[in-house]
């Protein structure tokens, strides 16, 4: 019930988990992969806890061709967290794809939250990475993300794409990647658990079921806790060939029980 979940410790946990879980989603949203013509996927996910506290909820538009991907995200939450903590994210990213590489160019994402709001655009180049921050981090972290961990990283939503790309291209949970969000700079990995089928939001068939896990590198606080980052798990939709896996659910532990992110509608055109 509501109740239990009280401002001082149970629901501030949830919305520390909320937002670790919404920026895996965000890049989870491209995830979602190309045909030989362009394809555009409607996706909506929704956040909760204990399966019936709803926390918060999830949108994409993905479109992508053989040569060239964009995303669009919005976030925000819902429900019992509304009360705690009033959230909403909206991202976009585009770049080109090849069958050798992922080359991201543009990243930009607008988070609201309690009252605040931060803008993070990054543009990457043959150059290198340039970003604009406003308002700026006072403190990039203990240590901060270096120059070329910077540059060697993807922005947060096309990291989960080169994840998904790994596993679908596998067809097992095995692949890791190098994020740098415009502060934080860390791993997104998968490691397998088993081979499942999965029903609900669309979808009906074989899946990945994984261990996913937000490794920190550089670009944290001082006094960021690193053995408090929870081990989550994944499934993947299991593609009939070698190709990209489709991001179901993301379950994390909270000290309440599991939090969790579910594929509601799917939808490709």
């Amino acid at each position: 019930m509501v109740r239990t979940l009280g401002p001082t410790y149970g629901m501030q946990s949830e919305i520390v988990m909320l937002r670790w879980m919404f920026a895996a989603v965000l890049a989870i949203g491209l995830t979602f992969g190309r045909s030989a013509h362009a394809e555009t996927f409607r996706l909506n996910y929704e956040a909760a806890v204990l399966g019936v506290v709803v926390l918060g909820e999830a949108s994409y538009e993905v479109t992508s061709t053989p040569t060239r991907y964009a995303v669009r995200a919005n976030i925000r939450t819902s429900g019992a967290a509304r009360i705690f903590d009033q959230t909403e994210i909206t991202a976009t990213a585009a770049g080109e794809l090849n069958e050798a590489a992922i080359n991201w160019a543009r990243y930009d994402i607008s988070h609201a939250y309690s009252g605040k709001f931060r803008r993070t655009q990054m543009t990457r180049s043959a150059s290198g990475l340039a970003a604009t921050i406003s308002p700026n981090y006072r403190d990039l972290g203990s240590p901060p993300a270096s120059d070329a961990q910077r540059r060697g990283s993807y922005d947060p939503l096309t990291g989960v794409f080169a994840l998904g790309r790994q596993v679908g291209i596998n067809r097992a949970c095995r692949g890791s990647v190098l994020v740098f969000d415009g502060r934080s700079h860390y791993r997104l990995a998968v490691a397998p658990r088993a081979e499942t089928t999965f029903n609900g939001g669309g979808y009906n068939g074989p899946a990945l079921h994984c261990d996913f896990r937000y490794e920190p590198i550089s670009g944290f606080s001082s006094n960021f806790n690193r053995s408090n980052v929870p081990s989550a798990q994944a499934w993947f939709a299991l593609p009939a060939q070698p190709g990209f896996a489709a991001p179901l659910r993301i379950t994390v532990p909270t000290p309440v029980g599991a939090a969790q992110l579910d594929i509601r509608s799917y939808q490709r055109s």
